[in-house]
């Protein structure tokens, strides 16, 4: 079967970043990114194109298009909020299907007061409260808007009439003062869900879980994601977030019609969200395959780079460099491997004070990941194994070493701290 060529936009978003994530190893997925300003997506996908519309702008749907022509694209992914009713009113002029709902639905998902006002009579919405609330707090958010942007608590009749009165289109619902939860979920190619994940939002930062964990199957928040997806039959994945009342029971937040950027948590519990997601919308035939055990993801800043050298052969070091505490170092096995797919020659420098292919041989190393060892026995420098080799990079934990290769050599060094910027994940 020929890959799918999937375009995800914009691709350097959180939602973009976790496509990306469950996307990378699919044998049959082909990712490409976009995005209309330069981000982190430039980093992560390999084929990446920074285009000019930006997501309101009249042009986004041809230069969308110009990609989907260029790459033969498949279907197109949103990865941002207000994409998707963009992409949904685009309807055939976008010259590729898209991961979204009728216009109608994605407009729904889209404005809170619409959401509400569509799933009132299934008696999971908050009560609506008007100025002056009875009691206060109450908590106030943007009809539209994401990542909890200017979403907050109001405790008392004076900040109640501010927000009334600031231009902005303000919901006010009771005060939810309980645990909150966001719940994955999977619909087939005909709206019927198939399965319900719900997670616990621990710690949240910009509207983003980023720290969640499974919690145990409930009744009440089955009961709305079965009334949820039978009103609105999004297909594929999307999810829905939720909170208790002062009396314990869920009521709902929003519905979002799109990955979940912390959806990696139910991922690896077994369910891919965005391929099963593909799969759906293209009337691809999938199962459900769910597992249940204890699992936490926590989320923080991660590092990619971008460099600029350029080598033709490595020169590493054993000792404390790939190998430390007498086993392999994953980062330069990783390393290793991604040399040798590439043809990039290695060179193992060592002094190591055994015979060096019967260590790598007990630590299951292949030899042949090597152009050839360097056992230095007589105390010579290792720079004079590298000689003059300009187009040649040193990985060593020594500082002495590295010193002495940087002034006799003057190729670039790197400790064990450094070497992560040689790794390209890009896929």
């Amino acid at each position: 079967m020929p890959r799918l060529n999937i375009l995800v936009f914009p691709c350097g978003s959180e939602i973009g970043l976790e496509i990306h994530a469950a996307l990378r190893y699919a044998k049959d997925i082909r990712l490409h990114g976009a995005s209309s300003v330069s981000d982190h997506g430039e980093f992560v996908y390999a084929r990446y194109r920074q285009i000019a519309a930006q997501a309101g702008s009249d042009d986004l749907v041809g230069q969308l298009n110009g990609l989907i022509d260029e790459w033969a694209i498949d279907l197109v992914v949103p990865a941002h909020d207000s994409v998707i009713p963009l992409l949904a009113q685009a309807g055939s002029r976008l010259r590729a299907p898209a991961m979204v709902p009728d216009a109608d639905t994605a407009q729904v998902c889209r404005d809170k007061r619409l959401t509400y006002a569509r799933l009132e009579k299934l008696g999971i919405v908050p009560p609506a409260v008007a100025w002056p609330a009875p009691a206060y707090p109450v908590f106030a958010k943007p009809a539209i808007g994401q990542g909890s942007q200017g979403a907050e608590r109001v405790d008392d009749p004076q900040r109640h009439r501010q927000l009334l009165d600031s231009g902005i289109d303000y919901v006010v619902n009771e005060y939810l003062p309980g645990e909150e939860y966001t719940v994955d979920c999977i619909s087939d190619a005909d709206g019927r869900l198939l399965h319900a994940a719900p997670r616990r939002r621990a710690r949240v930062k910009s509207g983003i879980s980023v720290r969640t964990e499974p919690v145990p199957a409930d009744a009440g928040i089955d009961a709305m994601a079965t009334a949820i997806a039978g009103e609105l039959r999004l297909r594929g994945a999307w999810f829905f977030q939720a909170r208790r009342d002062r009396d314990g029971r869920p009521k709902l937040l929003e519905v979002a019609p799109r990955i979940a950027g912390s959806m990696g948590l139910s991922r690896a519990r077994g369910i891919n969200y965005p391929l099963l997601g593909i799969y759906a919308h293209l009337g691809r035939p999938f199962a459900v395959l769910a597992q249940d055990y204890p699992l936490v993801l926590d989320r923080a800043l991660g590092n990619r780079y971008r460099t600029g050298l350029r080598y033709e052969r490595v020169y590493l070091d054993l000792d404390d460099t790939l190998v430390v505490d007498d086993a392999p170092n994953p980062l330069l096995m990783a390393l290793l491997y991604q040399w040798s797919a590439r043809k990039v020659p290695v060179v193992l420098v060592t002094r190591h004070a055994r015979r060096p292919l019967e260590t790598l041989d007990r630590l299951h190393i292949s030899p042949g990941l090597f152009e050839r060892v360097v056992h230095i026995e007589d105390g010579s420098p290792k720079s004079a194994a590298i000689g003059r080799d300009p187009a040649a990079i040193f990985i060593d934990d020594s500082f002495r070493e590295r010193r002495d290769v940087l002034e006799s050599c003057g190729i670039p060094v790197f400790d064990l701290d450094a070497v992560e910027q040689l790794l390209d994940l890009r896929a």
